[in-house]
């Protein structure tokens, strides 16, 4: 008796996948990839964003790593102050050198080319902590100066709060010192109102907007802009605190969100309370 073979099915076909299926695997992967298409291009824009923070939680850390080194004092902060306004010609003048009258957090003027941009953050009080020229820049920020065909990014996206250890002198009009009641920071233990939590440090600025190390937020001037924030991601800007958190802000001001260069104050859309926001987040007035 011979054993039985065991059923074995046969088909015409030659193994592997026939013309109209390939047809219908090919069209399946074109539709998954027209509806992932809109998740994968929003990625861009998150990503940005919390490179951003993180460029300001490093520039904070630095910040507060001055701070800790030189028995509490602030970084100093003061960009174009003086009556006739100060810009350093070259990174070695001795006034934004350690000990100068000018020494600073980041001097230099992102409102005008100068071949010596990087040198002058690289001279900056906080450098020697923060040494990473990357951490300056917003990936955002497509700000520049244009010569022919050329295009030369800016070096710097961000600025520091106008209170915090703000250089004065005999020449200053008394805005952003004391006669008008609003209080500067020079050390950080002097940061007790409106809080660490509640104090704004490096601000992201709008790249038409951004010139000295400086951001002026005033709240003895009320609902106008003097610096604008930056609205690159998706309408919101970065900032970070004295205590070290950053957050993303999502700015509601129409003037703000379509701001061009508009030359001198801006004032605040009466619709919105961004400007009182911020001012809240960089000092009090001493009443």
């Amino acid at each position: 008796m011979n054993p039985r073979r065991p059923f074995t099915f046969k088909s015409n076909r030659e193994d592997g996948f026939t013309f109209v299926e390939l047809l219908v695997v090919l069209a399946t992967v074109a539709v998954l990839a027209v509806m992932l298409l809109p998740a994968i291009a929003g990625t861009k824009p998150s990503s940005q964003a919390f490179q951003c923070l993180e460029n300001l939680r490093q520039l904070t850390l630095g910040w507060q790593m001055y701070a800790g080194d030189n028995s509490g004092k602030l970084a100093p902060n003061g960009g174009a102050y003086g009556g006739v306004g100060f810009t350093p010609p070259t990174p070695t003048d001795s006034r934004i050198q350690p000990g100068g009258a000018w020494y600073q957090w980041c001097p230099g003027d992102m409102s005008a080319y100068s071949q010596y941009a990087t040198n002058f953050v690289k001279v900056g009080a906080i450098y020697p902590y923060v040494n990473s020229m990357s951490v300056y820049h917003c990936a955002a920020d497509r700000g520049g100066y244009k010569f022919g065909p050329t295009i030369f990014p800016h070096v710097r996206s961000y600025s520091m709060n106008c209170y915090l250890a703000a250089i004065v002198d005999g020449t200053t009009d008394g805005r952003w010192r004391p006669l008008e009641g609003t209080v500067n920071f020079y050390k950080d233990s002097a940061l007790t109102r409106p809080g660490p939590a509640m104090t704004f440090v490096f601000i992201d600025e709008n790249e038409y907007s951004i010139n000295d190390g400086v951001f002026v937020s005033d709240p003895a001037q009320g609902n106008f802009w003097l610096d604008v924030p930056a609205t690159r991601h998706a309408g919101s800007g970065g900032l970070s605190y004295a205590d070290g958190h950053t957050e993303m802000k999502r700015w509601t001001d129409s003037k703000i969100q379509n701001y061009k260069g508009i030359t001198g104050q801006v004032l605040g859309d009466p619709a919105s309370g961004d400007a009182a926001w911020l001012e809240q987040r960089a000092t009090y007035v001493n009443q």
